[in-house]
């Protein structure tokens, strides 16, 4: 059990394969999908960044969401990005 969740929440996920995408801007914040390769295919992950009294504030999610197909999981990655950043604004950046 140990195992798996360092796996899940360590930075590089189950295999440790990780591509960036590019990031997407949305209401002042920049997305930027970062899809985990996982024995089941690719599990949601990415960055939330937005700067804030001139510095570059970041916020890293991992979801148990798991897709077999990599264009997929980033369009997912983005959505629920999109909602994270709907439903907390800047109080993401609260421990940062």
């Amino acid at each position: 059990m140990l195992t798996f969740l360092r796996r899940l929440f360590s930075r590089g996920g189950g295999s440790g394969e990780t591509r960036t995408q590019p990031g997407v801007e949305y209401r002042g914040y920049t997305v930027t999908p970062t899809p985990q390769k996982d024995a089941g295919g690719w599990r949601v992950a990415g960055t939330i960044s937005k700067e804030i009294d001139g510095q570059r504030k970041t916020h890293h999610f991992v979801r148990a969401d798991v897709f077999p197909d990599r264009e997929a999981v980033v369009a997912m990655t983005i959505e629920k990005a999109k909602r994270i950043i709907d439903e907390q604004g800047d109080r993401l950046f609260r421990d940062a």
